[in-house]
């Protein structure tokens, strides 16, 4: 039961657009995500907060920086991103 509870969270199509995305740019912030991936604030913001919390991302303040957050992909979000990148190349 618990492995279904984990891909569930895939099935919320923000998260792998999301994933898929930071794996080409490195990082970005929430700004740089809610202006490339289709859906509402909240719903960005809600799949940034399950990717963190799912170690799948970090989010950093860089030095000099007041307000930015950067976010980026843990080694775990970074081999899940290459596999559904081979899968959206498949489709």
């Amino acid at each position: 039961m618990r492995e279904k509870k984990k891909l569930a969270i895939l099935e919320q199509t923000t998260l792998p657009r999301i994933l898929v995305l930071l794996l080409g740019k490195q990082k970005a912030s929430r700004t740089d995500l809610r202006n490339s991936v289709d859906g509402s604030q909240a719903a960005i913001y809600n799949a940034i907060e399950l990717l963190s919390q799912n170690g799948l991302i970090v989010e950093s303040m860089p030095k000099g920086s007041a307000r930015r957050i950067d976010i980026t992909l843990t080694p775990k979000g970074r081999h899940i991103a290459e596999i559904l990148e081979k899968v959206e190349e498949l489709l």
